[in-house]
């Protein structure tokens, strides 16, 4: 069952999403309203672009949560708590429905304590296809920290014992809010997830609110997640990144990342954000600890701005 790692490739979804923004509507009526021109990359505003390209809220410390596997004993995380809670909800039911060839049970509908509130789901198999869809409706859902209140939308395929697809929906009349003391982010979008062997491919459009009510947005954001099955796990992103103020960038992974089993951070890959007339903010990951930014105004190949940022 594809559980296993969900909570992975979820993560880093999330991640990018609620730390650099988010688009597609979900079903949604909730639009993105910042800028959409291509933005121009320089000195005064890398830094923000990379934060938010990397997933970072505050600092681009958030790129451990986005690529490393959740850690026992993390609190105080808008996405570890979320992807936690819904990973164990997510195994719990489809624990119970995905063997088409053992089990007669169509439909569950339970309900999953969190240390605080709980989140009730439904879950339903048709007899006649390969398919399934439900939601998960988190009712003050208080886990490692972080508060989690809204519905996520479940639909999905099925092998005989396997998941193949499975996309999550956030729709604007019952967005997925989550919150951690005085800071709250609100998620509508979608993320698609496609199974093959280790590798998973998760196609993000997800529109990000935050507390401050600024909307940023991540547009057709891919992510290529290939679980090294106790070596060294890899991490590959291409896609849109939308600042509200900024406009957008282009972010690729040229050299893809590798992040250790036993590790929150990655210890080796370069991440491209290119912008308007050449321009380039460029991520190159030194070690588990350090990474270097370096920011090229207009596309010469000379770096305008270079310096090594601890994680």
């Amino acid at each position: 069952m594809r559980a296993g790692y969900l909570g992975m490739i979820l993560g880093a979804s999330l991640v990018l999403g609620a730390c650099g923004g988010g688009g597609g509507d979900g079903g949604a009526t909730t639009a993105y309203t910042g800028s959409r021109t291509l933005a121009d990359v320089t000195v005064v505003n890398g830094g923000t672009l990379a934060s938010g390209g990397l997933g970072a809220s505050q600092s681009v410390g958030g790129l451990a949560n986005a690529t490393g596997r959740p850690q026992d004993g993390e609190n105080g995380s808008f996405i570890l708590g979320t992807i936690n809670v819904i990973t164990n909800v997510v195994n719990h039911s489809l624990g119970k429905t995905a063997s088409r060839a053992s089990s007669q049970e169509r439909t569950v509908s339970d309900t999953f304590a969190c240390s605080s509130g709980y989140v009730q789901f439904f879950l339903d198999i048709p007899d006649a296809g390969d398919s399934f869809s439900g939601y998960m409706d988190f009712i003050g859902c208080n886990e490692a920290g972080v508060l989690i209140d809204g519905r996520v939308d479940i639909s999905g395929t099925l092998t005989i014992n396997d998941i193949s697809s499975m996309t999550l929906t956030m729709k604007d009349v019952s967005p997925l809010v989550v919150s951690s003391g005085a800071d709250s982010v609100t998620f509508i979008g979608t993320l698609a997830m496609h199974f093959n062997g280790a590798t998973t491919t998760t196609v993000t459009n997800l529109l990000v609110i935050n507390g401050d009510g600024s909307v940023e947005m991540l547009e057709n954001f891919t992510l290529v997640f290939t679980d090294g099955q106790g070596g060294n796990n890899s991490l590959a992103i291409s896609g849109r990144y939308y600042h509200p103020v900024e406009g957008y960038v282009e972010i690729t992974t040229p050299v893809t990342m590798l992040i250790s089993p036993f590790d929150v951070w990655p210890f080796f890959g370069t991440m491209l954000l290119t912008g308007s007339a050449g321009s380039i903010a460029q991520i190159e990951i030194i070690n588990n600890a350090q990474y270097t930014l370096s920011i090229d105004e207009d596309g010469d190949g000379n770096w305008e701005s270079s310096e090594v940022v601890n994680f």
